[in-house]
């Protein structure tokens, strides 16, 4: 919109940017002006300083403070320095001086005008989603039953959800002030330096550390992580989801220790099918019948059994060894 009380420069401005494709509105005072601009959606307005009903001052003040967003711009033949002061202090993108000799130059304020008005309105809209996800990113870490935390470059830790403060018996205030340094052994925390060097170069890792929860007991843990980085693609940190993995590791010692006593126990061990009761015999399966056919078995009845089915007997005068018949 060209607010201007000149009508030759008000129409050679008009007819220039109109050829070049903008939609133009005209207003010939300050309170015109005004009356148009909250009737449209208008990107941008260049107004004169000195005009009748409402003066330029007047115009920005009132378009500042309805619609900040609004770049503006004063071209004025008559301003003095404090109008000038006053209307750059308003958020005037830029002062045109009278007689325009140069409409390209005009054009070239108003693009870079427009181009930085866009780019504060995608980053406006960006932020709102960014907010937006990182709302449902913390409904969901903080419901989850793994632990979450993200961490900066230097491994302060930046986030936590419920589940990790349970697993280390901290508080997530008191672990927002904590380095994984401060809650990992020395061992563990070179695994987490030499992880960190991975995820620089934009890989994910899973590993397994030691981390020592409030009661200084250890915690044997499992991290899945991801390298996080900035728009301009610089790591500033990682995000873990966390495994509490202390009884599987206590699994795993008791069958490794299994597996060293096996050699002292008896080699004559034979696999047998849970389903079939087929047994192996070297590489193939073969039916029990099959595999003890060269045993020969007799029956007889233990005296626990033979309590059960023949209750009238008194066992306590009859040897056991009778009933192996």
């Amino acid at each position: 919109m060209i607010i201007d009380d000149e009508p030759s420069v008000r129409e050679s401005l008009a007819s220039f940017f109109s050829d070049e494709g903008y939609r133009v509105l005209r207003a010939e005072d300050g309170r015109s002006g005004l009356d148009l601009f909250f009737k449209d959606q208008i990107d941008v307005v260049i107004t004169d300083l000195k005009m009748p009903q409402k003066n330029g001052i007047q115009v920005m003040d009132e378009i500042s403070t309805r619609s900040p967003e609004t770049p503006m711009i004063v071209i004025s033949g008559y301003g003095e320095k404090k109008d000038i002061i006053a209307a750059l202090r308003m958020g005037a993108k830029d002062y045109i001086t009278k007689p325009i000799e140069d409409l390209d130059m005009v054009h070239h304020v108003i693009r870079k005008v427009l181009e930085n008005k866009y780019l504060t309105e995608e980053n406006r809209r960006y932020r709102i989603r960014l907010e937006k996800s990182e709302a449902r990113y913390r409904t969901i870490t903080e419901q989850v039953a793994e632990g979450v935390f993200t961490v900066d470059e230097h491994e302060n830790i930046t986030f936590t959800n419920p589940a990790f403060c349970r697993m280390l018996g901290y508080s997530s205030r008191a672990l927002l002030n904590k380095n994984l340094e401060e809650l990992t052994p020395q061992k563990s925390f070179r695994i987490v330096r030499e992880q960190t060097l991975v995820r620089r170069e934009g890989k994910t890792s899973r590993y397994e550390i030691q981390m020592i929860d409030c009661g200084k007991n250890p915690v044997h843990i499992e991290l899945a992580c991801s390298p996080l980085f900035d728009d301009r693609n610089g790591y500033i940190g990682a995000i873990a989801v966390v495994r509490d993995v202390t009884k599987l590791i206590e699994l795993r010692k008791k069958y490794q220790n299994f597996l060293k006593e096996q050699p002292s126990r008896s080699t004559d061990m034979k696999v047998i099918c849970a389903n079939c009761k087929s047994v192996k015999d070297g590489s193939k399966w073969v039916q029990v019948e099959d595999f003890f056919v060269d045993m020969v078995f007799s029956h007889g009845i233990c005296p626990v059994c033979c309590d059960k089915l023949y209750p009238d007997l008194n066992l306590n005068r009859v040897d056991e060894n009778d009933f192996d018949v």
